[in-house]
């Protein structure tokens, strides 16, 4: 098929919503209640979430009600493909509420899995591209593992799924110089740094969301009829740029840069309002909600507004239970 023929194929399939999941879909604790007016307000939305995430027997990663069920019905009419920089047995700690995605993308592009499981054709193509870097993930990691070495702000440091490295620190102790000197040195290797809250990720520059995002629709049998995007960090940046229309929440990496894209829309509400705004803007585009206005305020959003207070022991038993995780952004 030539390049002509290509752009004539007409839009057959239902449309495509790839979907970050930390922050944007699901929220730790301390996300939860992020843009609470105050501390009623944020106890009831903790009261209120449900757990989609246990780690290390402990609650880890939350839901609103509302969301979940929007979620529900959004798979039931879209390709939702859950699109996340986990690894891949940090994704399949997460429950949610829809059946075994046809497809998810982990190691933020580095791997596909299909109905669950990796697909070694897609890995195969990623260990081809990582072989063209001047070095390779375990170069990388050598260097950061030298200059973290004893360091007072050092938490954790980790290759994820053989692709890219990931430090997690503490933030008020880590020298101001330490990333723009990983960034130069990753720059000159074909790898590239961003920092998300305490944790720095060194990715490699030809493995990204948008690649796998582009390999997941050529292999619908049914073409699109359009892609839509949400997500909250740099990381996503070309998966909202990629896709036909996007939204991010107001919060995250992107909202601390004050990153703006004509093609992205960015939420009212922070934290799980954020979600249901998210998740309700993805609906009324893949064609359930076209009668629905532009939302200003999700239903958490009002419950914001005029939060009712909760039973102390409830509120304790998902933020006290909560504890931080590695895996997480």
């Amino acid at each position: 098929m030539n390049t002509l023929d290509t752009a004539a194929t007409p839009s057959t399939g239902r449309a495509l919503a790839t979907i970050d999941l930390d922050r944007t879909l699901i929220y730790s604790a301390a996300a939860i209640a992020e843009g609470a007016s105050d501390a009623a307000t944020a106890a009831a939305l903790s009261a209120s979430a449900h757990c989609v995430e246990i780690y290390q027997g402990r609650p880890q990663s939350f839901m609103s009600p509302t969301a979940m069920a929007m979620l529900t019905e959004l798979a039931a009419i879209a390709e939702v493909v859950p699109t996340t920089t986990r690894t891949i047995e940090q994704y399949r700690r997460i429950t949610l509420p829809i059946d075994t995605p046809r497809f998810a993308i982990t190691s933020n592009g580095g791997n596909i899995l299909v109905n669950g499981v990796r697909d070694e054709a897609w890995s195969r193509r990623v260990s081809d591209l990582l072989g063209t870097l001047g070095v390779g993930v375990d170069a990388v990691y050598e260097r950061l593992s030298t200059d973290a070495a004893d360091a007072p702000w050092l938490r954790t440091m980790r290759i994820a799924d053989g692709l890219f490295c990931y430090v997690v620190v503490e933030l008020e102790l880590l020298p101001p110089q330490v990333v723009p000197a990983w960034a130069s040195w990753a720059a000159e290797r074909g790898w590239n740094v961003s920092r998300q809250g305490r944790k720095i990720y060194v990715m490699p520059d030809p493995v990204t969301k948008q690649l796998a995002v582009d390999e997941v629709r050529a292999r619908l049998i049914d073409v699109p009829s359009s892609s839509y995007a949400a997500g909250d960090g740099v990381l996503d940046q070309p998966m909202l740029v990629g896709a036909d229309a996007a939204i991010r929440p107001r919060h995250g990496e992107l909202e601390e840069l004050g990153w703006s894209h004509s093609n992205v829309a960015v939420t009212e509400g922070r934290g799980l309002a954020a979600s249901e705004e998210m998740l309700t803007w993805l609906l009324m585009r893949a064609g359930t909600m076209v009668n629905v206005d532009e939302p200003d305020k999700s239903a958490l959003a009002r419950q914001v507004a005029g939060a009712v207070d909760v039973d102390e022991a409830q509120r304790s038993s998902i933020i006290d239970n909560s504890t931080p995780n590695e895996g997480l952004r």
